[in-house]
C-alpha cells in the first residue's frame, strides 16, 4: 500500500483534476500546476541566499552595543542560530504534513480556519516582507550610489537605482522558477566567498600582530557586560533579524522535489551554513576591532576589508555586499508570491492574484503586487518600520507553534513524514511568546505596537471581500463540484470520504487526514455550468 503522503488529496496539492478539458467556451481549463525543480541543494542555497542579506553586515553594531562584551554578542549569536534552526525543523514537520506553497497561511488556515490565515497573509504580503525587501533594497542603491557617485549622489539617483533592483528582479522571477533559483544558487556561492574573505581579513591582521586579543581573553572577554536581562532580549531580536527567511521553503514546497525528504534536509543544511558563516564573520569583527570600534562603525563590512587590504578590500566587500542583498531581495520576492498566489487560489485575496502563467509556469500577478508593494515602500522610511515589523512577524511565528502544537493535541494520530520532539515545539512557542512580549517594555514599545494596527485594517478588507462573495454568489447560476478523482458532483449531493478513489488509481480506502476542525478534506474544484 502507498504511504498516505503519496495519496492523500490534501497533501498532493498540485494533483490534477481528472476529466477537466477546455471545452468550447473556455469555461473550464486544466490547471496549470508548478513544477517541483528544487532540490535539497538548490532549497539549502535559497534559503541561505534569503538570510544572508544586509543582516549580517548592519545587526553586529546592535548587537555588541545592547550586550556590552564580546563573548555575551557571541552567545547572543549562537543562540539565535540554534533557535532558527529548531524554528526550521517545526515548520519542516508542518510542511510536510501540509504539503501546500504558502507557508503559515496553510498552516494556520487548516488549524484555525480562513480568518486568522487571512490576517497573516495581509500583513505578511503587503507590510512585513515588501518592507523588509525594501531595506534590502535602499541598503543596495545606497552602497551603489555611493560607489559611482559618491557623495553627489542625490534622493533621485537613490530612488532610481532601488526602483532598477525591483524591476530586474521581478522579471528574473517572471521568467523562469529555474533561472531566479540559479541565480539566487550563484550569489549564495558569491557570499560564501565574502564571508571567508571575512576570515581571511582577521587572519591577515592577526598576522601583523595587530589583532583585539582582549575580545578572547576570559579575563576581558565579559568585560562591560550588561546585566540587564532585557538588553540580551533586544541584542537577539537584532540577530534573530539576520536569520530572517529561515522559513523561505515552506512558501515554495509544491516546487520542492518529494518535499517530505527535501523540505527538512534543505533547511538544516541552509541555516546551519547560515549560522556557521555567522559565527565565523564576527569572529573576523572581533579579531579587526575593538568593542567600541565595532558600535562606531557604521559599514563594519567595508571597514573591515579596509583595515586588512586598504582600498581593494574595501571595494570587493562593497561589492560582496551588493551582492548578497540583490540574491536575498531576489529570493525574496520568489518565496512571498508564492504566498499571495495560495491565499489568492484560497480565495482570499482576488482570484487574478492566483493565475500562473502557462508559459513560463510562474505566479505572475502575485510577483507584480508583491513588486508593486515593494516599490512604494521606496517612498518612506521603512528602517523606522523594523521594531514593529519583527513584532508582528513573531506574533504570527507564535500563531504557528501553536497550530503544531494544537495539531498534536487534537490530531495525534494523523500522519508525520517528519516529526520533531514535543518539548521542543513548547520551547519554540514559549521563546516566540517573549518575543513578543520583550518589546512592548522597551523603549521601542510605541513602534512596536504600530504593526497590530494592520490587524483591524485586515479585518475590514477580510469582512468586506466576504460580503462582496457571499452577495456575487447569490446571482450566480448553479454550480457545480468536481472532486479531486471522481466525476461531477452537483452542490447538493454529499460527498463522504468512503467514495473518494473510486476511480482507478484513487485513493480508495487510504486514511484522508484533515487538520484541526477547519481542515480540508477533499480537494475541490468549482465549475460554473454554461447557461
Amino acid at each position: 500500500m502507498a504511504s498516505t503522503s503519496e495519496t492523500s488529496p490534501l497533501l498532493r496539492s498540485t494533483e490534477e483534476v481528472p476529466g477537466l478539458e477546455d471545452d468550447s467556451c473556455g469555461t473550464v481549463n486544466k490547471p496549470v500546476k508548478m513544477q517541483r525543480t528544487v532540490g535539497v541543494l538548490a532549497g539549502a542555497a535559497i534559503l541561505f541566499g534569503n538570510c544572508v542579506g544586509a543582516g549580517i553586515f548592519i545587526s553586529p553594531r546592535g548587537v555588541y552595543e545592547k550586550t556590552g562584551s564580546a563573548a555575551g554578542g557571541m552567545i547572543v549569536w549562537a543562540v539565535a542560530g540554534l533557535i532558527s534552526t529548531l524554528c526550521t525543523l517545526a515548520y519542516a514537520e508542518l510542511g510536510t504534513m501540509m504539503q501546500e506553497s504558502g507557508g503559515e497561511f496553510v498552516y494556520i488556515k487548516n488549524t484555525y480556519g480562513k480568518y486568522p490565515a487571512f490576517l497573516f497573509s495581509f500583513c505578511n504580503a503587503f507590510l512585513i516582507k515588501p518592507a523588509m525587501l525594501t531595506v534590502g533594497v535602499l541598503t543596495f542603491a545606497d552602497y551603489m550610489a555611493a560607489l559611482i557617485w559618491g557623495d553627489g549622489a542625490t534622493f533621485v539617483m537613490v530612488k532610481s537605482i532601488g526602483a532598477s533592483v525591483i524591476v530586474f528582479l521581478a522579471v528574473l522571477n517572471i521568467l523562469s522558477s529555474k533561472l531566479i533559483v540559479k541565480f539566487c544558487s550563484f550569489i549564495s556561492i558569491f557570499k560564501l566567498v565574502v564571508v571567508f574573505f571575512l576570515l581571511v581579513c582577521g587572519f591577515a591582521i592577526v598576522i601583523r600582530g595587530k589583532q583585539h586579543k582582549e575580545n578572547f581573553k576570559p579575563a576581558t572577554a565579559f568585560k562591560n557586560a550588561s546585566s540587564n536581562p532585557t538588553d540580551y532580549g533586544l541584542a537577539f531580536y537584532f540577530s534573530a533579524f539576520s536569520y530572517t527567511s529561515w522559513n523561505s521553503l515552506n512558501f515554495m514546497t509544491e516546487e520542492l522535489k518529494s518535499p517530505t525528504e527535501t523540505l527538512p534536509r534543505a533547511g538544516m543544511l541552509g541555516v546551519t551554513a547560515v549560522t556557521v558563516s555567522y559565527l565565523l564573520a564576527n569572529i573576523s569583527y572581533l579579531l579587526l576591532f575593538s568593542m567600541t570600534g565595532i558600535i562606531d562603525s557604521k559599514t563594519i563590512a567595508m571597514d573591515s576589508g579596509y583595515l586588512a587590504f586598504g582600498r581593494v578590500g574595501e571595494l570587493f566587500m562593497c561589492i560582496g555586499l551588493l551582492l548578497s542583498v540583490l540574491g536575498c531581495v531576489g529570493g525574496g520576492i520568489l518565496c512571498v508570491s508564492r504566498n499571495i498566489q495560495s491565499t489568492a487560489e484560497d480565495g482570499q485575496f482576488p482570484a487574478w492574484m492566483s493565475r500562473i502563467n502557462p508559459t513560463f509556469n510562474t505566479p505572475i500577478p502575485a510577483i507584480l503586487v508583491l513588486s508593486t508593494t515593494t516599490m512604494m515602500y521606496l517612498f518612506v522610511d521603512p528602517y523606522a518600520l523594523i521594531p514593529c515589523l519583527g513584532t508582528m512577524e513573531w506574533f504570527f511565528y507564535m500563531i504557528t507553534f501553536s497550530c503544531l502544537l494544537y495539531l498534536r493535541y487534537t490530531e495525534p494520530k494523523n500522519y508525520r513524514p517528519f516529526k520533531i520532539p514535543i518539548v521542543v515545539g513548547v520551547f519554540l512557542f514559549l521563546v516566540t511568546v517573549a518575543c513578543v512580549v520583550l518589546p512592548l517594555f522597551s523603549s521601542d514599545r510605541y513602534s512596536a505596537l504600530m504593526g497590530f494596527i494592520t490587524l483591524p485594517l485586515a479585518t475590514v478588507f477580510y469582512l468586506a471581500k466576504h460580503y462582496y462573495n457571499k452577495f456575487s454568489r447569490s446571482s450566480y447560476p448553479a454550480a457545480t463540484m468536481v472532486s479531486a478523482n471522481s466525476s461531477v458532483v452537483s452542490n447538493s449531493s454529499v460527498v463522504s470520504n468512503s467514495s473518494v478513489g473510486s476511480d482507478k488509481g484513487g485513493v480508495g480506502s487510504l486514511p484522508v487526514p484533515s487538520y484541526g476542525s477547519h481542515g480540508n478534506t477533499l480537494k475541490e474544484s468549482i465549475v460554473f455550468k454554461n447557461g
